[in-house]
């Protein structure tokens, strides 16, 4: 019984310890965007734009799927945030698993999640990978996507789907 306490009383202190170092998601991503900024990591919407139309180039959505029904950027693809690195694969390797591109956009609304799988991706070999918001695309009056309904079948509707932009671009 002696043994059992001293063991939970040592997992205790040592995750004691070890939450003091614990850095959250806010802080985590805050720094690692202000990094993606400094080096000059951080996209801009011309650069995307070029992306969007270069075959060296995926420009990747790791937003959920309800946020990528909502709105994304036509031409990128999700790739998710789940398992990102699965997801370039479909879209990064050929069929004997080698880079037919190694340039790569991360875009998530407001670059935290992006900046974040940045990180993973860098450490996979991609040569350049830069990170996005999306909101800074919708501010700028460029289109997004949509394809958000509240019924399941689409036909007979008479909703259309396709370019949506922000309401103070209507002006």
């Amino acid at each position: 019984m002696k043994l059992k306490t001293v063991g939970l009383g040592i997992l205790f202190t040592a995750s004691v310890l070890f939450a003091n170092e614990f850095v959250n998601y806010e802080a985590l991503s805050k720094k690692l965007k202000e990094q993606m900024k400094k080096e000059g990591n951080y996209a801009t919407i011309e650069e995307v734009k070029n992306a969007l139309e270069s075959k060296d180039w995926i420009v990747a959505d790791v937003r959920t799927m309800e946020e990528w029904a909502a709105a994304h950027i036509k031409g990128s693809v999700r790739i998710g945030r789940q398992a990102p690195e699965k997801g370039l694969e479909l879209f990064a390797l050929d069929d004997e698993g080698k880079f037919i591109k190694q340039n790569l956009i991360i875009i998530c609304n407001s670059a935290a999640r992006a900046s974040i799988e940045a990180q993973t991706l860098k450490m996979m070999g991609f040569k350049t990978v830069k990170v996005f918001d999306l909101y800074s695309w919708i501010d700028k009056c460029n289109p997004v996507v949509t394809k958000y309904t509240v019924k399941k079948d689409k036909a007979g509707t008479g909703l259309t789907f396709g370019n949506f932009y922000a309401e103070h671009c209507k002006k």
